[in-house]
């Protein structure tokens, strides 16, 4: 299965992302209209979903090109640290969230770094953001959903492309399949094919021919990606055909000079490698008067990672995904939605690692901490089924209820989730929505895999309460407000207690249950959007979030600041078309700074020979300062007979604003440091295409 409780999960029980944020500071010391098609018949009946068109997608400075960083825009979407390409949605998680491609869970949509999506711009033929009260199609997950679907080639002739940036270079071809509809005259079927690869190494080899190399650091595998689509689509008995191919590759190795201030374990070399690849079939056909969706999704998945002498993993899976969905009006005011999916995975782990550092805790050095060598393989089976009723008892109301089952085959457990949507229009321009809903997910591998936590956890639980006014202004023009709170309860958590985990009235297995399913949390607050829809002159937003996102670590705790916690998310955005087919962008964000937990010092270990952190007793109690960034991009279009080039200057952090990323300290934690993000960034990008 393609979700993060099979690969993604797997991945980060044996490196939680306290792993990244040491091997960052390491490194630091020593240096959406959605377009809902005939061939995907879902119901959009969400009341959180907002959309960008494809032309907002590929425009909006700060993205570097890359569409889908667009998301990063929309209200409650917080900003990733250290540029990872995260999803971080109403201060929840990553892994709380859920990223589709093509109604398939992926376990990345970028590339190593962030920087670039696996997927090119111009494929891109919808992105759905649902950051909460989305439907019944969507489960195993407590935070939101991003679904993200490709386009069909172009029908009308052969075309190609070629696209540069400062990154990487790409060619994309597309055109018509023979042979033609004899009703219509158009080709049956079309093919899009895509290939890009990065030229970083070319890069970095020619900048250190004449620079040398960073001190401390000497790159033996300067970092490479490429990444592959192929998208069939064909006419065939009566429906629709879609095959899809695409995969992804990213590889990156250094060496360190010497061993690390904090860590001597961080000696030698880091280096990781993660590749994805996936075929999918989907056929869409109307039978008699139902829409019918069969999809079939298999794919491979591998993520290998050394840090010196204290992390060495690789995890590898074999997966499938199913999906069978109808759809049915009934009436023109009713229409049902009905659908069953199965996730399934074949895992290999095999991992030498420290002991995993949970949310909330103080990420410690890892070559102090106990290492867990793990060799082990596991199958997953997770059905779900799930039906869904639009409902119109009157012109100006609509009442969509909803139920999903889950079953999590790993932990024997189930979860039956209903859910409610209701849109009031109030007048021609004013419509009032509310939203209500159960949401369930199983708890990260490292929680309950039985080399890192306890196998006995229940499922992760959350309650959605949404409430939004919609009020149209103008041509285009549109203000929303939302207010909303998450229940969550059932959450994992670290505990000491030693627990029973044998059978029978005289049981022998007593041992420490290392994590239990006990801590609880709330989301609450609001959020405000003006948005200028597409127009031939314009379009752009101004958005606001103001959520605040709290745990308590047990039954009787007190709340306390979530990791994730971003209070403050101002976004402003515009994109203006000047004459002479030149085109103008801003992007302002201000953003809160990460919560972090004091450190009172540190002591020497004399076990370990290096010191120990203090941290407070209070977690999360400071913040990183606000991140706050101004992106600019000017965009001019030349067209001749035969070729369209498109040239763009995309600058990032044009007043060069060193952004706090992560907090780093001295060997005996007497003195501290922040990593920064990057500086100014210019992008030049240039696309030609027949």
């Amino acid at each position: 299965m393609f979700h993060h409780s099979s690969i993604e999960k797997a991945a980060l029980a044996v490196l939680p992302i306290g792993i990244l944020f040491t091997t960052a500071q390491t490194l630091g010391r020593t240096s959406l209209e959605t377009v809902v098609t005939s061939e995907d018949p879902a119901l959009r009946e969400e009341i959180s979903k907002q959309t960008l068109q494809t032309e907002e997608l590929r425009k909006l400075p700060g993205t570097l090109g890359d569409p889908l960083r667009a998301i990063e825009n929309l209200p409650g979407a917080a900003r990733s640290p250290l540029n990872t390409g995260l999803f971080i949605i109403e201060g929840a998680r990553p892994s709380d969230s859920r990223v589709y491609l093509a109604t398939a869970e992926v376990p990345q949509l970028y590339h190593y770094g962030g920087f670039t999506s696996v997927v090119p711009a111009t494929y891109l033929a919808s992105v759905t953001y649902l950051p909460h009260n989305f439907g019944v199609r969507y489960g195993r997950a407590t935070a939101g959903t991003i679904d993200v679907d490709l386009r069909a080639g172009r029908k009308d002739r052969w075309h190609a492309a070629l696209d540069a940036n400062p990154v990487h270079i790409g060619i994309e071809v597309e055109g018509p399949l023979p042979p033609k509809n004899p009703r219509t005259g158009e080709p049956k079927g079309s093919i899009a094919l895509g290939l890009r690869r990065s030229y970083i190494d070319a890069g970095l080899a020619l900048a250190g021919a004449v620079l040398g190399d960073p001190p401390g650091l000497r790159f033996t595998n300067a970092p490479v990606y490429w990444d592959y689509q192929a998208i069939l689509k064909y006419s065939i008995g009566g429906g629709t055909l879609r095959i899809l191919v695409l995969g992804a590759d990213d590889q990156i190795s250094l060496k360190f000079a010497r061993p690390q201030d904090v860590d001597p374990s961080v000696n030698g070399q880091f280096s990781t490698h993660i590749q994805f690849h996936r075929l999918q079939a989907r056929y869409t056909r109307r039978f008699f008067s139902w829409d019918v969706l069969f999809q079939s999704t298999i794919g491979f998945t591998q993520t290998e990672l050394a840090l010196g002498r204290s992390v060495n993993m690789s995890v590898s899976a074999l997966g499938a995904d199913y999906r069978i969905e109808v759809q049915r009006e009934f009436s023109g005011d009713k229409r049902l939605l009905a659908g069953m999916d199965v996730q399934t995975s074949y895992v290999w782990l095999n991992a030498a690692v420290p002991q995993p550092v949970r949310e909330g805790e103080f990420q410690k050095p890892p070559g102090s901490q106990t290492q867990i060598l793990a060799q082990d393989q596991a199958y997953f089976v997770n059905p779900a089924a799930y039906a869904e009723l639009s409902y119109k008892p009157h012109p100006r109301v609509s009442i969509v209820p909803g139920i999903r089952f889950d079953y999590f085959g790993f932990l024997r457990r189930y979860s039956i989730d209903p859910r409610l949507s209701a849109k009031l229009s109030v007048t021609s321009l004013t419509t009032i929505k509310l939203g209500l809903g159960m949401y369930s997910q199983d708890p990260a591998v490292q929680d309950y895999f039985s080399s890192f936590g306890n196998p006995l956890l229940r499922l992760e639980r959350a309650t959605h309460l949404s409430l939004a006014v919609e009020q149209a202004i103008w041509k285009g023009l549109i203000l929303e407000i939302t207010g909303l709170y998450k229940h969550l309860w059932d959450f994992a958590g670290s505990s000491s207690m030693n627990r029973r985990f044998g059978d029978g009235p005289f049981p022998q297995d007593i041992r420490p249950e290392r994590t239990a399913s006990q801590v609880h949390g709330r989301i609450f607050g609001g959020t405000f959007l003006l948005r200028q829809s597409l127009s031939k002159h314009l379009f752009g937003w101004l958005s606001y979030s103001l959520l605040r996102s709290e745990r308590a670590d047990c039954p009787t705790c007190s709340q306390r600041l979530f990791d994730f916690d971003q209070t403050h998310i101002l976004i402003f955005a515009a994109h203006v078309y000047l004459p002479y087919k030149f085109e103008v962008g801003v992007r302002f964000r201000y953003i809160s700074g990460i919560p972090q937990t004091p450190v009172r010092g540190g002591y020497f270990d004399s076990d370990v020979d290096m010191y120990q952190p203090v941290p407070q007793t209070e977690r999360n109690t400071e913040r990183l300062a606000p991140f706050h960034q101004l992106d600019v991009r000017i965009d001019r279009k030349f067209v001749t007979k035969k070729i369209t080039f498109q040239v763009y200057l995309d600058i990032s952090n044009i007043y060069n604003n060193p952004a706090q990323e992560q907090l780093v300290y001295s060997y005996d934690y007497v003195q501290k440091a922040a990593i920064t993000g990057l500086p100014i960034l210019p992008s030049l990008g240039v696309r030609g295409e027949l």
